[in-house]
């Protein structure tokens, strides 16, 4: 009965620290509207995307490739950014809406699954009036790199944007939360 007692502790350790090993490892996010990876190249997107599609000077100094993609059963486009040094820095999923009651179902939809994969985001506005007048949106910030997903409800475009950036081109999440 003494070893008994003396090894119960021992044992519950070794269990403590084996769950907070395993279940505090970073989670590795996978971008749900493409199966291209921050290794992969041009040459693998154009393999994947078929070749055509549009380029653009990208914001990150490079150039952006952009495609017909449907995700989830919605038609839209997808853009791969890449950065002056020819590294892919960002892939996004663009939808375009007929309408506001169209745009806010895509974006209740897609903000649901991205928090059942990512979980809440924390992300609050940094003040309580934008959040009355602004456009539904949300920021993850992960050490994988940040997930964004906005909208834009004007009256001459109605879009969701479902963007995964690299760690790179990826800013920490703001001292106040916000």
């Amino acid at each position: 009965m003494k070893q008994f007692r003396q090894r119960t502790p021992l044992f519950f350790m070794l269990i403590l620290t084996a769950a907070f090993i395993f279940g505090c490892q970073k989670k590795e996010v996978t971008c749900p509207f493409t199966t291209i990876t921050w290794g992969n190249t041009l040459e693998d997107i154009r393999e994947l995307e078929a070749d055509g599609g549009e380029t653009y000077d990208s914001i990150y100094d490079g150039t952006t490739y952009a495609f017909p993609k449907d995700y989830d059963g919605l038609t839209g486009t997808i853009k791969y950014m890449f950065n002056g040094e020819g590294r892919l820095v960002s892939m996004s999923w663009m939808y375009e809406a007929d309408d506001s009651e169209d745009l806010a179902a895509v974006y209740e939809k897609i903000h649901g699954e991205a928090e059942k994969m990512l979980g809440k985001s924390g992300f609050k506005y940094n003040r309580e009036e934008l959040e009355k007048v602004a456009a539904p949106g949300d920021v993850w910030y992960l050490e994988s790199g940040n997930v964004i997903l906005t909208t834009v409800d004007a009256s001459d475009l109605k879009a969701l944007q479902y963007t995964f950036l690299h760690p790179d081109v990826s800013e920490d999440r703001p001292q106040n939360g916000q």
